[in-house]
């Protein structure tokens, strides 16, 4: 990422209509607010892609077979004779196979968040504090190489205040 392009906003209405514009443009898009426009920004641009669930659902999965493998498996290698009892119990296999199920699949649930939320980030990011003040900000990055101008004109058109060219040396950590 060279370059990119920071729209400010006084408005949250003017900076959606930017955003999806620009989305359907084909560039990449970062919304910053000083408020949570949660059901604004899915109302406009529609919803997100999550991929979570199925991590949790093969987390589950995996973590279902570990505890009926763990528990079977010790029985089967520890036989511990008991007066005509089963050596494969029911009861602590369905036990031990639950709570597996449950941990294994919230460790990647937990594993898949970070992964997609790019967390922990140690490159630099764009920063304006002027966007938890009083603003909306919307950051187009990628390949904006010759289209610096059609950017600018568009977010102009949509009544951006503020319209901010970032080199790469102007991000701050």
């Amino acid at each position: 990422m060279d370059k990119a392009v920071l729209g400010l906003f006084t408005y949250a209405d003017e900076l959606l209509d930017a955003a999806k514009r620009l989305e359907g443009s084909g560039y990449d898009i970062t919304i910053f607010s000083p408020i949570p426009l949660g059901h604004e920004i899915e109302h406009k641009l529609g919803p997100r892609k999550n991929h979570i669930k199925y991590f949790t659902f093969i987390g589950s999965v995996a973590g279902l077979f570990f505890g009926l493998l763990l528990t079977l498996g010790t029985a089967a290698m520890y036989v511990l004779p008991r007066g005509g009892r089963p050596i494969w119990s029911i009861t602590p296999t369905l036990l031990m196979s639950y709570e597996t199920t449950i941990l294994i699949g919230v460790m990647f649930t937990l594993m898949s968040f970070l992964f997609f939320s790019k967390l922990p980030s140690f490159s630099k990011k764009i920063y304006d504090p002027e966007i938890n003040v009083d603003y909306f900000g919307l950051l187009i990055d990628g390949n904006l190489r010759g289209r610096y101008d059609e950017v600018e004109r568009i977010l102009r058109d949509h009544g951006a205040n503020e319209i901010k060219r970032v080199e790469e040396t102007e991000y701050n950590s």
